[in-house]
């Protein structure tokens, strides 16, 4: 599978550029470029609109003032990404933390690495099955997210690319999809890790990338610490000496995707033996709603893959100014 990494990068947010040039302006021009920027946010209106499987919906969910009292974040396994992390240093092992999506999103339990509830924006409903937010169950989630674009640009932002081993951070990008979500097709790295071999320095949290994608589209990540076959096979198979068809291929992280339906073998529990590689999507609503995606490594990484990544990314729609 090829992957594209030429995505073009900003060295600051639009929203900064444009505030700058609002500040500078003489008052009365400041008022055209304010209408500008309201009318191009209406253009891009459904730039990006989630796409998944009958009967999923957004669901709402809360947090506490205190944080180690949150009855929606205990780490039960409902929502299916309220379970626990392993907290670790170089190697693998370490005692639980309370660092899923869900913690990291609000800036509570043992994530405040985002920058301090500033940054971080709140109980924003996810999308997944029916989730009884006052019992604490079910919640269970939807294998077939993606998306469908306008045509507009889209702006990333990398708000955290947490792991429990430094030296394995996830690659994470976009790839091509069809109208049903059944196609996984040509992938567009967005940020960094530290690759396959170890040898790439992962991109910086706050990196703004700005990106059009194709009619349709998921999100994906690279374990890097799980090695895949170019078909996506498990490299420890057959024999784990000839490992994959042709002995002279090429491995890469196996790869994880928000159609989880997709994956490759090695990234779930069935065919790796490492749990579950999902997303969770998170969106602050509207009519032109801001996209939170986390992908993680795995949902239940306690209890079955300890290098326990995280990595969350914000996804707006670019004004056409």
């Amino acid at each position: 599978m090829q992957v594209n990494d030429r995505e073009v990068r900003a060295g600051q947010g639009w929203l900064a550029r444009i505030v700058r040039m609002m500040s500078n302006a003489a008052p009365r021009r400041s008022l055209i470029l304010l209408a500008v920027l309201v009318a191009a946010t209406a253009c891009a209106a459904n730039a990006q609109t989630l796409i998944g499987t009958p009967g999923a919906g957004w669901q709402t969910w809360s947090v506490t003032p205190i944080s180690s009292d949150q009855p929606n974040l205990n780490d039960n396994g409902s929502p299916w990404w309220d379970l626990q992390w392993r907290a670790t240093s170089g190697s693998y092992g370490g005692t639980g933390a309370d660092k899923n999506p869900g913690f990291c999103i609000t800036s509570t339990g043992d994530c405040v690495g985002m920058g301090s509830q500033a940054f971080a924006p709140g109980a924003l409903p996810f999308w997944g099955m029916h989730y009884d937010n006052v019992g604490d169950t079910e919640g269970i989630r939807d294998d077939k997210v993606y998306f469908h674009s306008n045509g507009a640009s889209l702006v990333a932002t990398l708000y955290l690319n947490a792991t429990a081993n430094p030296s394995e951070v996830n690659d994470f990008g976009w790839f091509e999809t069809n109208s049903t979500g059944t196609l996984s097709g040509k992938k567009h790295k967005l940020f960094s890790g530290t690759g396959i071999n170890y040898d790439q320095i992962p991109t910086a949290t706050g990196t703004t990338v700005i990106f059009k994608p194709t009619a349709y589209f998921g999100y994906y990540y690279s374990d890097v610490s799980e090695p895949a076959c170019p078909d996506g096979t498990d490299t420890t198979y057959p024999d784990g000496v000839h490992p994959c068809a042709d002995p002279t291929a090429v491995t890469h992280g196996c790869y994880a995707n928000s159609i989880f339906l997709l994956n490759d073998q090695r990234c779930t529990e069935v065919g790796g033996g490492q749990g579950d590689h999902d997303f969770v999507v998170f969106s602050k609503g509207g009519a032109n709603p801001t996209f939170w995606v986390a992908g993680e490594d795995p949902s239940d990484c306690k209890s079955n893959d300890g290098d326990c990544n995280l990595t969350l990314v914000r996804v707006a729609a670019l004004p056409k100014l």
